[in-house]
């Protein structure tokens, strides 16, 4: 998809302005926090050697980018998705008619 679309840009608006305090009001998702600084503290007692601490490091970065990625992927076909709904209730003609008439 391209990045400059304005789906693109609404979906960057959205996900990283307003997603954020809908985070910080969601209790499942700070369940989920409290959780992952739980086995961050079990991680830091273990004493691992640093090769092994940036290899872990490294691994669960990669699956927060991939869970970030197909949410954001998951947003952008939703939105996508109900513009199409939009169009097919009311005609590609109906569309450009509320544009025009703005």
């Amino acid at each position: 998809m391209d990045k400059d679309s304005v789906m693109y840009q609404l979906m960057n608006l959205r996900v990283n302005t307003i997603l954020n305090s809908i985070q910080a009001a969601d209790e499942e998702y700070q369940e989920i926090q409290r959780m992952s600084d739980v086995y961050s503290g079990q991680l830091d007692a273990m004493d691992l050697p640093r090769e092994t601490r940036l290899l872990i490091d490294k691994y669960v970065s990669e699956q927060n980018a991939l869970g970030a990625r197909y949410g954001a992927l998951a947003y952008l076909l939703g939105f996508s998705d109900c513009i199409e709904l939009f169009r097919s209730r009311i005609g590609i003609e109906g569309c450009a008619k509320i544009v025009l008439e703005k």
